[in-house]
């Protein structure tokens, strides 16, 4: 009863109580740095990334002069979502058009072709 006297007065003073506002839930998300294996190979350096969760749509890679990024965010089930990131400094001159990327249970290979001047070539030895 007192508490219906308090609105009743405070309504009448123009003031009118609001209801509580629901305040938006902050959810955390899980940075991820991927485990990256590097193998080089006579044509390519091949990267092999850990990324369990995704899929290929949600994957992306860029190519920006010589920063090679691989970017994703995952939202599993009953799991906080997941933002995997990557920065890897590569050679200058790498094509970004011969480059490959395939993502299969959960690893993305990427296949990035080696400029010509970085591929050996022979040298023929003369003598006089």
């Amino acid at each position: 009863m007192l508490e219906n006297t308090v609105q009743n007065n405070q309504q009448q003073n123009g003031y009118v109580q609001k209801a509580e506002e629901q305040k938006p839930v902050k959810i955390r998300v899980q940075q991820v740095q991927p485990d990256v294996d590097v193998e080089e190979t006579k044509e390519d350096y091949v990267l092999t990334v850990d990324m369990p969760g995704l899929n290929s749509e949600d994957i992306d890679v860029k190519l920006d002069k010589e920063i090679l990024t691989v970017e994703a965010k995952a939202e599993v089930e009953g799991l906080a979502p997941r933002h995997y990131y990557r920065q890897f400094r590569v050679m200058r001159g790498l094509d970004a058009t011969k480059c490959r990327a395939d993502y299969k249970l959960g690893v993305l290979t990427l296949k990035l072709a080696k400029p010509t001047t970085a591929k050996p070539q022979a040298i023929k030895i003369t003598c006089e």
